[in-house]
């Protein structure tokens, strides 16, 4: 071991905090083990357990007494409980468990062929490896156990004396290194080697010549083991971790195995050996505790050998079992036995035939195994046997459906026919279609095909077929074998649409069921169209539908209609009153007097009969920027033309400038379908019924602004804004007060738009410019001008050659 030289400061203030720390320790363990009532024991340092166990070995408390010692002084079971679970973790440690770490090179699971005669590997585990791989389970030695009989004392073993009746007196002895215990008052016992009944008849005997009263049964003893020693036990063979082990002396061989990793791949589970004086006194099978949940107790002593020896007999076991593995098997184990280790078959096994895969000494070979020979089939090394899966198929089934009343999968008996699985079925209904039938079924090659009966005479017993396995019995039902009946009502009734149709239905009929006529039906004339299905018109290729009318009163009385008999496909059309149309709304906004919604009252009520309508123009009405707002969807065809033939010249001005300023993207509202309609307000007001004077329709929004007081600049000026409107000014005016034209102006295709959506744009007429006038609320848009774009070297080089070659052209002309 390296010297260690303290230089500088000797004690640092970590050492001194640590001192300080152990020393409180110490002395809080000193005072006694009911501290441990205010104290949370999961916080306690493994020097302060030390400490502990110490302070119990002092005042002579072991572990299988300190439940009862805890409840002397107070302590809860829980914290009792902890501290137990501190202490077994604390000794492990203490005892030197190695921390178990998986080693890929010595791993528990095999990579075996699934077949002999495929590549294919599955990695399958070694039953029961995986339990000592698992670090939440833990074989510890049960150290609350009441002291067993043949438990054999040796050195560091405490015994625990208790004398009571006439004389009172409690001893805590600990067993010597040579074996002894000194009594007081009777001396020097020799304890080693003895089980704790021997040494409480030898003890009892000894103290007897002191105490007289354990003669005459007026004085009694009670011995029992205190502390436990610990031994020293050594696993060796084919194990993970070979070496040796410091245990407590109650251990058993379970014990050391998990401490040790258990048995490595190579390792046997069934052929372990515990040695004891070069002599092997058991072989434990840990298929006992795998298996069937059985302990071995046999308890360590001081050098015990546990080896764990390689393995003889191994068989891998794959499919339809619990627990597919690879299973170790001693000498003489039959199948049965192996699938009793896996747990047993799975609900989809096929138990009939298990696949053994078996080594020669030459190669493999392939064995079926019956059912009936599983518990007389011996296993031997190397076998691979496999479980197959249940087919996806019936040995047994036959199925009906269609027009029986209980259709369904039904069992095949032994010369079943179909009148027996139509019986089974609770017979043929009533629409059953009893001239054919039809079964679907395999062939020898399991190639479907279809046979045909006579459900009337089957039933009869002259066409019974006989069944196989998996046939598919379909009797057709006469109502599936036709068309869909049914008759059509549209137009003014309530509940428009298709109706199931039966013979005798009437045109009443068909009005109940769509719930009868709307308020507005015309009931003088309900129309009936009737296919025409005569051949002999048909092939004419004249009349293909005839129509007949039917009236109704009034009152509702049904009429004629109660007796007018339909047919397949007839259809029904209720007009309603003639002129009879759904009340128009339209909407009026801005500065009239009283703004909303109104109803059109006549199908030419124009947008002069709606300002009049609402109470005419407000005194703040600027009549020169109203707008009509059309929605256009709802524009009727006509009307939508006559728009677009007022508003073309407009749009396609509009559109026109944008491709010359080479705008890339266009404002959408520019090209989208025109919804805003440019009006004259002042000229409609003035001449109500004129050409200006549209006619409204549904959904038309009118609206009449408030007169504005500015007029915005937008564009290629120098700074864009809001220019209050000057009267009379002219569009040059409010140009230089937004800073004059930029340089990438277009001046010349400047354009206006004014309040009520119309435009005008800059003309020119021999180079003298016509700028549009300016009115309140007016839009002055200067566009981009176009970029010029020059041309490339490829289209220099093309424009020359084409003028070469134009050039030679005329050449060899003019010497013509």
């Amino acid at each position: 071991m390296k010297g260690v030289i303290f230089t500088g400061k000797l004690l640092s203030t970590r050492f001194i905090i640590l001192v300080a720390g152990i020393l409180f320790a110490c002395a809080m363990q000193a005072q006694s083990l009911s501290m441990l009532k205010n104290v949370d024991v999961s916080s306690l340092s493994d020097q302060q357990i030390s400490a502990i166990q110490q302070k119990m070995q002092s005042e002579g408390v072991s572990m299988n007494q300190l439940d009862q010692y805890a409840a002397s002084q107070g302590i809860s079971q829980n914290q009792v409980d902890q501290f137990k679970a501190r202490v077994v973790k604390y000794n492990s440690t203490r005892y030197g468990v190695k921390i178990r770490k998986p080693n890929p090179a010595d791993t528990a699971s095999l990579f075996l062929n699934r077949a002999a005669d495929t590549d294919s590997v599955r990695p399958l585990q070694i039953f029961g490896a995986s339990i000592f791989k698992n670090v939440n389970l833990s074989f510890e030695p049960n150290l609350r156990l009441a002291t067993p009989l043949d438990y054999v004392l040796g050195p560091d073993d405490q015994l625990l004396i208790d004398i009571y009746g006439v004389s009172e007196v409690n001893y805590k002895l600990s067993i010597s290194p040579d074996g002894t215990i000194m009594i007081p008052n009777v001396g020097i016992v020799n304890v080693n080697g003895l089980t704790i009944a021997e040494a409480r008849k030898l003890i009892k005997a000894r103290l007897a010549t002191v105490y007289k009263g354990i003669t005459t049964g007026n004085t009694f003893v009670n011995i029992t083991l205190g502390d436990i020693r610990s031994i020293t036990v050594f696993v060796t063979g084919e194990v993970t971790y070979p070496g040796s082990y410091t245990v407590p002396s109650l251990a058993t061989v379970y014990n050391a195995l998990y401490q040790s990793g258990g048995p490595k791949a190579s390792g046997s589970f069934r052929d372990i050996q515990l040695i004891r004086d070069n002599k092997v006194i058991a072989t434990i099978d840990l298929y006992d505790f795998l298996v069937y949940g059985k302990q071995n107790n046999l308890r360590l002593q001081d050098q015990d050998v546990i080896k764990v020896l390689p393995y003889k007999n191994r068989v891998t076991l794959t499919g339809e079992v619990k627990h597919p593995a690879i299973f170790e098997m001693r000498k003489g184990e039959t199948l049965q036995e192996l699938i009793d280790f896996a747990g047993g078959f799975t609900e989809n096994a096929y138990r009939q035939t298990i696949t053994v895969y078996r080594n020669t000494l030459k190669e493999k070979e392939v064995i079926d195994v019956d059912h009936a020979n599983f518990a007389t089939f011996l296993t031997q090394p190397g076998d691979q046997y496999t479980v197959g899966k249940l087919l996806n198929r019936f040995e047994n089934r036959v199925q009906i459906s269609g027009a029986v009343y209980r259709p369904g999968v039904y069992a095949l008996t032994p010369g079943m026919r179909v009148k027996d699985l139509i019986l089974k079925a609770d017979g043929l209904r009533e629409d059953a279609f009893v001239n054919s039938a039809v079964i679907f079924r395999k062939n020898a090659l399991q190639l479907p095909e279809m046979t045909s009966f006579t459900p009337k005479a089957a039933m009869n017993d002259s066409d019974n077929v006989l069944l196989q396995r998996d046939d598919s019995v379909y009797i057709a039902s006469v109502l599936t074998m036709k068309e869909r009946d049914s008759v059509d009502v549209s137009g003014e009734v309530i509940t428009p649409g298709t109706y199931a149709y039966a013979p005798g239905m009437t045109l009443k009929d068909l009005i109940l069921l769509s719930n009868g006529f709307k308020p507005m039906a015309n009931l003088a004339e309900i129309v009936v169209y009737r296919r025409v299905t005569d051949v002999k018109t048909l092939n004419a290729n004249v009349i293909k539908a005839l129509s007949f009318k039917v009236k109704m009163d009034h009152a509702l009385d049904y009429g004629a209609a109660a007796t007018f008999l339909l047919k397949r496909d007839d259809h029904v059309v209720v007009h309603a009153i003639f002129g009879a149309e759904d009340m128009r709304q339209v909407k009026v906004e801005g500065e009239v007097e009283a703004p909303g919604n109104y109803i059109l009252l006549s199908k030419n009520q124009r947008i002069s009969d709606l300002v009049r309508q609402a109470g005419g123009l407000t005194t703040y009405a600027y009549a020169a920027g109203a707008m009509l707002i059309r929605n256009p969807a709802a524009v009727k065809d006509g009307t939508r033309k006559w728009l677009e033939q007022v508003t073309q010249k407009t749009i396609e001005k509009q559109q026109r400038e944008i491709r010359d300023s080479l705008n890339p993207n266009p404002p959408k509202d520019l090209l989208q379908e025109p919804s805003r309609v440019s009006i004259d307000l002042t000229k409609i007001l003035t001449h109500p019924g004129s050409s200006e004077d549209l006619v409204l329709e549904e959904g038309d929004v009118l609206s009449i602004p408030r007169r504005p007081e500015t007029v915005i600049v937008s564009g290629e000026v120098l700074m864009p804004s809001m220019i209050r409107y000057e009267k009379g000014k002219s569009l040059q005016y409010y140009i230089k007060h937004a800073g004059g034209f930029s340089d990438n102006a277009f001046d010349r295709k400047t354009y206006v738009i004014y309040s009520n959506g119309s435009v005008d744009a800059t003309s020119s007429f021999l180079g003298i410019k016509a700028y549009p006038s300016i009115t309140p609320g007016a839009h002055i848009v200067v566009p981009t001008k176009p970029m010029k774009k020059g041309m490339s070297l490829g289209e220099l080089l093309t424009l020359s050659t084409s003028l070469s070659t134009l050039a030679v052209v005329l050449v060899t002309l003019f010497k013509k």
